[in-house]
């Protein structure tokens, strides 16, 4: 009874809450069993492309609204975004993010424990692979990038984790010790899996979405950044560069305009939902970052003589959360094309019962702030109506009709992940079948342009941090490079794609991001809020440009909750707690500083 109970909590620490046998009888097709799974090369190759397909089940994990995959995969926890309201609210705020609240079980649970049951997989294909040679060389070379990927993955949102390289069996389960690995050992573990998937991985893959070289020289590179590594971060950039198997698409545009991202030459590594090739139970990303501006009758839509309250025009009926900020937004020059390929942010009047006068502009003096703002958009010396087609401005409904539009209508929308192909138009809460980015050649680049700055070499840094650059309609860049200026580079071309808070965390700026620019001030903050008018942006480090400003709340019905991140947030937030639950399995592993 007593190696029983330590079997079935090692299984619950490596992920599997259900045990070996019976995962394998449920998966299995085609008459395997777990012998052959095991013992014979196909098994060992089918044990791998179940890989794929259990990742994806990361879109629907916590709960079926996909929150730990916003964290993942978008923007929850950056500078980048302003979070209005969701079940992850513990976290987004950092209100009580501790590891027994009820975000122990919505994202930090699922994710240890998946990321676990991954390795366990991978243990097992690496260890019984071995012996077939070639016959099972690339699926031995998957699984170590696999094992990497979800080791990386533990470091960079816990900064703690156990290592385990063999599978599990009743002979060993006593040797395994729950003990933090030193980190060395974790890179060490890291760099040697990786040269080997890179060893073993072909360039090019005809099978969709399957991981190639590339991903594991971009995963390799990562790591190097991390440790501080930039002669192999770009050597890893520099590989990829010279295999020729993959490139930045021509415009911005078409980038993300695809259900299908296994097929665009930019994409290293996605994961593939699309209904043709068994994408699952799709998941929810999409609408999260998409606001609900479809529920304000100005833009419900005359077609055939009827009013249509959902269409393409306002992307449809969404429930967004989390929306980008106005820190991220500011970065764009006016003209460059990400804003609109990345973003919708110019809603139209529609409704031709619903055109209003707007009111010519006056400038008004902020009592509280002392600012300037401007009362409308109508800069003329008469009133004007708008047409249907005129942009939407929260300000100029508010001063025609004395009612504002609550932010969650009108802030800018995310349209990366939108999906107009699977998702019906005016369903409510359906799953979402496009595909997911992981990771793109446009982060490889300015990976590339980091490590070449860092090692003082210009003029290469200035030609990766171009390609991004140009690409988006600006200017070559020709002057002298610095660390801010990549910084936002990173956040204008990678927002909203799961990479920011990793980019932040290792280069130990993320505390100071979190502080100066997450979430918004959408309204001037009550007594609710620590805020101090005579400290915010003069002592207390945060950036003052980026403090209550009536010119740009004018547009929103705010909540002084939108800000509350700024103010909530500590240094050792940077680190996800290690769940308790998961403490309590394994006996005596230490908790993370603060929690």
């Amino acid at each position: 009874m007593k190696n029983l109970s330590k079997l079935i909590a090692i299984f619950l620490t490596i992920g599997s809450l259900i045990s070996c046998k019976d995962y394998l009888v449920e998966k299995s097709e085609n008459s395997f069993t777990t012998a052959t799974l095991f013992e014979t090369a196909e098994g060992i190759n089918k044990m791998v492309e179940s890989l794929y397909s259990y990742e994806r089940q990361l879109g629907r994990k916590g709960n079926s609204n996909g929150f730990l995959a916003s964290h993942l995969w978008g923007e929850r926890t950056t500078d980048l975004s302003i979070f209005t309201t969701g079940d992850d609210a513990n976290l987004s705020r950092f209100t009580s993010p501790g590891p027994t609240s009820n975000i122990r079980s919505l994202i930090y649970s699922p994710y240890w424990t998946h990321r676990y049951y991954i390795i366990g997989r991978t243990n097992e294909i690496i260890y019984y692979g071995a012996k077939f040679g070639d016959e099972t060389k690339k699926s031995v070379a998957e699984a170590k990038f696999w094992r990497a990927y979800s080791y990386y993955g533990l470091w960079s949102r816990f900064g703690k984790l156990y290592l385990s390289t063999e599978p599990v069996t009743k002979e060993n389960m006593d040797a395994l010790k729950y003990t933090p690995a030193d980190s060395a050992a974790v890179f060490q573990l890291l760099y040697t899996d990786l040269d080997e998937a890179i060893e073993g991985l072909p360039i090019e893959d005809r099978q969709d979405g399957k991981i190639t070289q590339d991903a594991a020289r971009h995963l390799k590179a990562l790591v190097a950044a991390w440790s501080k590594n930039w002669t192999e971060v770009l050597k890893q950039v520099e590989a990829i560069e010279q295999n020729k198997a993959h490139s930045l698409s021509p415009t911005v545009a078409e980038i993300f305009d695809r259900k299908d991202f296994y097929n665009l030459p930019e994409a290293l590594f996605s994961l593939n939902y699309s209904l043709e090739r068994g994408g699952g139970e799709g998941h929810r990303l999409g609408t999260q970052y998409i606001n609900i501006i479809a529920e304000t009758d100005y833009t419900h839509k005359l077609v055939n003589g009827t009013l249509v309250k959902y269409h393409e025009d306002n992307l449809g009926r969404s429930w967004g959360l989390a929306f980008p900020n106005s820190y991220l937004m500011s970065l764009y020059p006016e003209n460059d094309k990400r804003i609109s390929a990345y973003y919708k942010t110019d809603y139209t009047y529609q409704n031709p019962n619903k055109l209003i006068t707007i009111p010519v502009a006056k400038e008004v003096v902020d009592s509280q702030t002392g600012l300037t703002y401007t009362t409308t958009t109508n800069k003329g010396p008469d009133p004007v109506k708008v047409s249907v087609g005129s942009r939407i401005y929260g300000r100029d409904i508010y001063a025609a009709t004395n009612a504002k539009i609550d932010r969650r209508n009108i802030l800018p929308s995310s349209i990366k992940m939108y999906d107009r192909w699977d998702k019906q138009i005016d369903a409510d809460g359906p799953a979402s079948y496009k595909d997911v980015m992981i990771y793109r050649l446009a982060e490889t680049f300015l990976l590339g342009a980091e490590a070449a700055l860092q090692l003082g070499d210009q003029a290469k840094a200035i030609k990766y941090f171009n390609m991004t650059w140009v690409r988006a309609g600006n200017a070559p860049f020709n002057g002298t490079l610095t660390f801010d200026m990549l910084k936002d580079e990173h956040a204008r071309e990678l927002a909203f794609e799961g990479r920011r808070y990793e980019f932040l965390k290792r280069n130990g700026i993320w505390y100071k991001q979190m502080k100066s620019y997450a979430g918004d001030f959408t309204k001037y903050p009550a007594s609710s809020v620590p805020y101090n008018k005579a400290t915010y942006g003069i002592s207390d480090g945060r950036d003052p440009k980026f403090g209550p400003n009536p010119n740009y709340y004018i547009d929103f019905n705010g909540s002084d909750n939108d800000v509350l991140v700024r103010f909530n947030v500590q240094p050792f937030h940077v680190n996800w707690p290690i769940p308790q639950d998961q403490i309590d399995a394994m006996g005596n592993f230490p908790q993370n500083t603060g929690y």
